[in-house]
């Protein structure tokens, strides 16, 4: 009997060795299953506009998805907040939309909320938003740069808000890049096609004129 106590100890510490081994995992497997109550996700998540040489009348669409990955449903909003100088970034203009559906059209600047989202748990709605390069800023605005973000925060009853945030970067070229020169207007462009028009138009009708008159003389 007494020996039977001296191997208490030693199988004790083997058993010991095996059941932790199974424990640690399925501690592991709750911790990865277990969700947060509040996790918003963006896709793509670091930056969402990253735009070189942006030029009056361009325009740059892009699609964002929004993921509710918690446990919680949730309403979500979206901000944007200027991070450089404010000349370009207060000139451009966004458009968001969902579903086909237009959340905001107006001057990035001005922009304030798309207003509370609601998202269930799991689910993901994609939102386009368009940056546009108004058509009539003129030569003073190239070689400037716009940098902004646009926040996201996601709140549920009994749970502190939770953010995320996705960035953009707007450079709208010019000697800073790559030394070319912006015309004032996309009118002017419009007014110096009409005038190259107009000159070839007239060169065309004086050489008719000149070939009857030659004609004419000569018989």
């Amino acid at each position: 009997m007494n020996k039977l106590f001296r191997f208490i100890p030693l199988l004790l510490l083997i058993s010991g060795i095996c059941i932790f081994p199974v424990a640690s995992v399925f501690a592991e497997d709750d911790n990865d299953t277990k969700k947060k109550d509040i996790d918003i996700t963006l896709s793509p998540k670091d930056t969402l506009f990253n735009i070189s040489n942006m030029k009056p009348g361009d325009w740059a669409p892009r699609t964002i998805t929004v993921k509710n990955s918690g446990s919680k449903d949730f309403t979500y909003q979206m901000e944007s907040r200027n991070n450089g100088d404010t000349k370009l970034f207060n000139e451009l203009l966004m458009e968001i939309k969902a579903d086909d559906k237009e959340l905001y059209s107006g001057k990035l600047a001005e922009f304030k909320s798309v207003g509370a989202r609601k998202l269930v748990s799991g689910s993901e709605e994609n939102l386009d938003i368009t940056i546009r390069f108004p058509a009539h800023l003129g030569n003073e605005f190239q070689g400037l740069e716009a940098a902004f973000t646009l926040n996201f925060t996601a709140e549920s009853k009994n749970s502190a808000p939770v953010k995320t945030a996705t960035k953009g970067q707007i450079d709208s070229g010019g000697p800073k890049s790559n030394g070319f020169s912006l015309p004032a207007t996309s009118t002017s462009i419009f007014n110096l096609l009409l005038i190259g028009i107009v000159l070839v138009s007239g060169g065309i009708v004086m050489m008719i004129i000149g070939h009857y008159r030659r004609i004419k003389s000569s018989a």
